[in-house]
């Protein structure tokens, strides 16, 4: 009787870590990859931060030889929805490397991109922070704002001179 009680409970052991290594196993095999998606072109294109966004997709920050025109390197920034499907891309940089290494997404929707740039720096791998607006675009500078400014700052001179001189020819007088 001892016999068959140590083999009863020797099956119900066996029986009940089997069906806990299946219970444990499915679940994580099953749901391990939700989805799979690549990114680039024909040359050399990394991601080297991920961050997932409020709207619930990802955005990507790194690296892409595939979309210069000139075979350099650029810093990339990609946006996928919460299925993996790209939204849009942008690339940022000049004539040399340029690597975005972190990205966090900006209270304002836009996104901040710490990189490394040799393009722009003053010598050879410099910090590079880019701040964009929420499709990735940097905005600029517009060059008809810089003219009034400029026009503004001209008229403004040529009056004070022109008070200047005014008030000089009536101390003379």
């Amino acid at each position: 009787m001892g016999g068959k009680n140590r083999m009863k409970n020797f099956t119900s052991t066996v029986a009940f870590f089997g069906l806990l290594i299946l219970a444990l196993a499915i679940p994580v095999g099953a749901s391990s990859t939700m989805w799979s998606r690549t990114y680039g072109g024909p040359d050399n294109d990394n991601a080297t931060a991920v961050i997932q966004t409020s709207d619930g997709g990802y955005a990507l920050a790194g690296r892409t030889e595939s979309f210069s025109a000139d075979n350099s390197v650029l810093c990339w920034l990609i946006k996928v929805d919460s299925s993996g499907n790209m939204e849009w891309n942008q690339t940022y940089g000049g004539q040399v490397d340029d690597v975005a290494w972190a990205i966090v997404e900006a209270t304002n929707g836009g996104y901040a991109i710490a990189g490394s740039t040799i393009s722009f720096g003053a010598g050879k791998n410099d910090a590079w922070l880019i701040k964009t607006d929420e499709y990735g675009v940097v905005p600029e500078f517009p060059l008809l704002t810089f003219l009034f400014v400029l026009l503004l700052a001209v008229v403004l001179m040529v009056s004070v001179t022109y008070r200047r001189s005014l008030q000089n020819t009536k101390r003379r007088e």
